[in-house]
Protein backbone atom coordinates (compact mmCIF):
# COMPACT_ATOMS: atom_id res chain seq x y z
CA UNK A 1 0.00 0.00 0.00
CA UNK A 2 0.93 3.78 -1.14
CA UNK A 3 0.95 6.63 1.79
CA UNK A 4 1.71 9.72 0.79
CA UNK A 5 3.04 12.03 3.35
CA UNK A 6 3.61 15.99 3.92
CA UNK A 7 7.18 17.01 3.41
CA UNK A 8 8.77 20.45 4.59
CA UNK A 9 9.15 22.00 1.51
CA UNK A 10 5.16 21.02 1.48
CA UNK A 11 4.56 22.77 4.79
CA UNK A 12 6.36 26.16 2.94
CA UNK A 13 4.19 25.30 0.26
CA UNK A 14 1.19 25.59 1.12
CA UNK A 15 0.89 29.40 1.63
CA UNK A 16 2.51 29.82 -1.90
CA UNK A 17 -0.16 27.61 -3.81
CA UNK A 18 -3.09 29.80 -1.98
CA UNK A 19 -1.87 32.63 -3.00
CA UNK A 20 -1.25 31.62 -7.02
CA UNK A 21 -4.96 30.40 -6.73
CA UNK A 22 -3.98 26.53 -6.35
CA UNK A 23 -6.78 25.93 -3.75
CA UNK A 24 -7.14 22.51 -4.11
CA UNK A 25 -3.68 21.24 -4.19
CA UNK A 26 -3.11 23.75 -1.08
CA UNK A 27 -6.23 21.85 0.67
CA UNK A 28 -4.99 18.59 -0.23
CA UNK A 29 -1.24 19.35 1.48
CA UNK A 30 -3.23 20.65 4.35
CA UNK A 31 -5.16 17.19 4.88
CA UNK A 32 -2.18 15.05 4.44
CA UNK A 33 -0.25 16.97 6.76
CA UNK A 34 -3.20 16.27 9.46
CA UNK A 35 -3.53 12.73 8.38
CA UNK A 36 0.44 12.35 8.44
CA UNK A 37 0.13 10.62 5.51
CA UNK A 38 -2.98 9.17 3.19
CA UNK A 39 -3.64 7.09 0.32
CA UNK A 40 -4.99 7.80 -2.91
CA UNK A 41 -8.73 6.31 -1.67
CA UNK A 42 -8.40 8.71 1.12
CA UNK A 43 -7.86 11.91 0.09
CA UNK A 44 -10.28 10.75 -2.93
CA UNK A 45 -12.93 10.39 -0.82
CA UNK A 46 -12.77 13.12 1.24
CA UNK A 47 -12.27 15.75 -1.80
CA UNK A 48 -14.84 13.69 -3.61
CA UNK A 49 -12.79 12.80 -6.46
CA UNK A 50 -12.21 10.32 -9.15
CA UNK A 51 -8.84 8.55 -8.00
CA UNK A 52 -7.42 8.70 -10.95
CA UNK A 53 -7.17 12.51 -10.94
CA UNK A 54 -6.11 12.49 -7.10
CA UNK A 55 -3.49 9.78 -7.96
CA UNK A 56 -2.15 11.99 -10.85
CA UNK A 57 -2.39 15.46 -8.38
CA UNK A 58 -0.60 13.66 -5.82
CA UNK A 59 2.12 12.27 -8.18
CA UNK A 60 2.98 16.05 -9.81
CA UNK A 61 2.67 17.04 -6.02
CA UNK A 62 5.60 14.13 -5.62
CA UNK A 63 7.19 16.03 -8.98
CA UNK A 64 7.84 19.21 -6.77
CA UNK A 65 9.05 17.03 -3.69
CA UNK A 66 6.16 18.36 -1.50
CA UNK A 67 4.91 14.75 -0.95
CA UNK A 68 6.95 11.60 -0.26
CA UNK A 69 5.13 8.63 -1.42
CA UNK A 70 5.94 5.60 1.21
CA UNK A 71 5.46 2.23 0.30
CA UNK A 72 4.31 0.01 3.78
CA UNK A 73 3.48 -3.81 3.78
CA UNK A 74 0.07 -2.50 5.06
CA UNK A 75 -2.69 -4.13 2.80
CA UNK A 76 -6.39 -2.41 2.53
CA UNK A 77 -9.06 -4.50 3.55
Amino acid sequence: MELYVLTQAGREAIARLQREGREEDARILEYLGLLEGATVQQVAEMFQLDEAVVYDRLRSLSANRWVWRKSTKLTLF
